[in-house]
């Protein structure tokens, strides 16, 4: 298949997309992801929440019918009990319906079967183009990945070459699935890690687990948003020249930093992710052939002089 080709069956099946939001703490990240169950065309939103940020989209003004789009499966991750790992890695590969406890966020929770406690049932399966899988956060994935690795090991074990290359193989296997985004969207909130490039250089990029992987972790995605203040305004970057010393990008051609207040619409709806009414219409209605007007000679010198003198008079 050609890209012409390529480029007429996209036009009909409009493919998924997989998003990385980074940044300092408390810089609107959430709120920012939250934004897309504004969207009509969003069904649902998967929302597996990591580190307990869920608070933020409770006090981000969404109404009732909003509110209702977003699963919250919540997920109570420690160094002693680190299930984030386990519990994204079954959500992601497991072929089968999984149950995961509203309770703990733990796949097939004994205890919770035992007190028969309540169940989210989720298959990635099932998922449609106009649903969406958020991760929140990356980089407690990456310490639930390392907890998991040092399980049973003293608090003052120092991870060697054999943990450090579980953790990468780990995250590795979740951001294949997330990459490819073969039933739906995708979206990963994390924050940075300033690390030394190729050149020498400090270059701020997003924090996933090991240093290694955080290097190349932006490569798993579609489109890499920086999202920080600036004039005490949230903000955000997406495309590759936003800064030098980040690391974003956006393959499909979208420049947040371009926009007054950055939504989850400039991106998914903008950006041609997520079609509405409207740009299904646009898209399919054929334009009208804009059609110069011919233009006018300048008047002459003489006619200028007559002009003016008939003004006059």
């Amino acid at each position: 298949m050609d890209l012409l080709q390529l480029k007429k069956a996209t036009a009909k099946v409009q493919p998924n997309h997989s998003m990385l939001f980074y940044g300092p703490p408390k810089m609107g990240k959430t709120r920012l992801v939250g934004t897309a169950a504004k969207i009509k065309e969003i069904s649902r939103i998967w929302w597996f929440d990591l580190e307990n940020g869920i608070e933020t989209l409770l006090n981000l003004g969404l109404t009732d019918e909003e509110l209702a789009k977003i699963v919250v499966i919540k997920v109570s991750d420690t160094r002693d009990n680190p299930i984030a790992i386990e519990t994204m890695l079954k959500a992601l590969t497991s072929k089968n319906v999984i149950d995961i406890c509203e309770t703990h966020g733990k796949v097939d929770c004994a205890e919770c079967k035992k007190s028969s406690s309540g169940f989210i049932k989720f298959r990635l399966g099932d998922c449609t183009h106009n649903e969406l899988i958020v991760i929140d956060s990356g980089s407690q994935l990456g310490d639930s990945a390392m907890g998991a690795a040092c399980l049973g090991k003293p608090n003052m074990f120092k991870p060697t070459f054999d943990e450090y290359g579980m953790v990468n193989k780990w995250l590795g296997d979740c951001c294949s699935v997330i990459q490819q985004c073969a039933n739906t969207n995708f979206v990963v909130i994390t924050h940075e890690i300033a690390l030394e490039d190729d050149e020498g250089k400090d270059k701020i990029v997003p924090l996933m687990g090991s240093k290694q992987f955080s290097m190349k972790c932006a490569k798993f995605f579609g489109t890499v948003v920086y999202v920080h203040k600036k004039m005490n305004k949230h903000t955000a970057g997406s495309s590759s020249t936003y800064r030098s010393d980040l690391s974003t990008g956006s393959r499909i051609n979208v420049a947040l930093e371009n926009t007054k207040d950055p939504t989850m619409y400039d991106l998914l709806v903008s950006g041609g992710v997520i079609r509405t009414s409207s740009t299904a219409e646009a898209a399919h209605v054929p334009q009208e052939p804009v059609v110069a007007e011919a233009s006018k000679p300048a008047p002459s010198l003489a006619e200028r002089l007559a002009a003016t003198r008939a003004a006059k008079t």
